[in-house]
């Protein structure tokens, strides 16, 4: 769910495919990070940990999409069904803290990954970084066990995931705008 929903993010918000939401998200962007347009990374299955870095730049991101979706203009556009269940993604605390968890146990893991493709020798550093990302998964137990945060394993079906991701979103146009911090 969680790569469905950095996609989803990635279409609406990145791609450029609908111009108004791109320039508009981007500008918040360079607002939040001193005047740098910093974009969104289109996660891929071909390059290793890429899914995670896609993460990690959406976590980074999270205020200049909140900001996006709250200003007039936008609410000015028409969305269609995909940017609407996207600013619903953007809304769900549920979706932010479920990221964070994951990415705060693999992160130790993710800069081990980093050594390896340095071709520099780094083996100690391998080494203590294979150390704290047992500690860290160790650490993220109780928020992996949360059925809150990632689900159960009897609740969980293929079927429940499609029809979450490509059904109909639940709840009225104005329930999106809704500020629920």
């Amino acid at each position: 769910m969680l790569i469905l929903k950095l996609c989803r993010l990635y279409n609406v918000f990145s791609s450029g495919a609908t111009h108004g939401i791109y320039a508009q998200f981007m500008a918040q962007s360079a607002n939040a990070n001193n005047g740098r347009k910093i974009g969104m990374l289109r996660g891929s299955g071909t390059r290793m940990a890429l899914w995670f870095y896609a993460g990690i730049r959406m976590l980074r991101l999270r205020e200049p999409l909140l900001a996006t979706v709250h200003q007039q203009k936008f609410r000015d556009l028409k969305l269609n069904d995909t940017a609407r269940r996207a600013v619903l993604d953007i809304k769900d605390q549920v979706f932010w803290k479920t990221l964070y968890a994951l990415l705060r146990a693999v992160f130790p893991a993710l800069r081990a990954l980093r050594y390896c493709d340095s071709n520099t020798p780094a083996m100690d550093k391998i080494a203590m970084l294979t150390h704290r990302t047992t500690v860290a998964i160790g650490k993220s137990k109780s928020s992996f066990n949360d059925e809150n945060l990632f689900g159960s394993k009897a609740s969980f079906t293929l079927q429940a995931e499609e029809a979450e991701v490509f059904g109909e979103v639940e709840g009225d146009e104005d329930d999106m705008y809704d500020d629920d911090e």
